[in-house]
């Protein structure tokens, strides 16, 4: 299986992919909020332990197990 990636944009919760989606799911990936203004926004991904992707970094996931590109 090929790698796959994906960017993370202010839309990570709703335009996720399947992939990213299952392990949100599973508690592996957790989607990250800050509230501003009263309403909340995106922060970043935190995948399983101490990597959090913030918005403009890059998930890579090959199969098996996701890790985080930095910009």
């Amino acid at each position: 299986m090929k790698n796959e990636y994906y960017t993370v944009t202010k839309d990570a919760d709703i335009l996720a992919p399947s992939w990213l989606a299952e392990r949100i799911e599973k508690g592996i990936a957790t989607i990250l909020y800050r509230t501003r203004d009263g309403h909340a926004e995106v922060k970043g991904v935190r995948v399983k332990g101490d990597d959090v992707a913030q918005i403009g970094d890059t998930i890579m996931f090959n199969g098996r197990r996701i890790s985080v590109e930095r910009r």
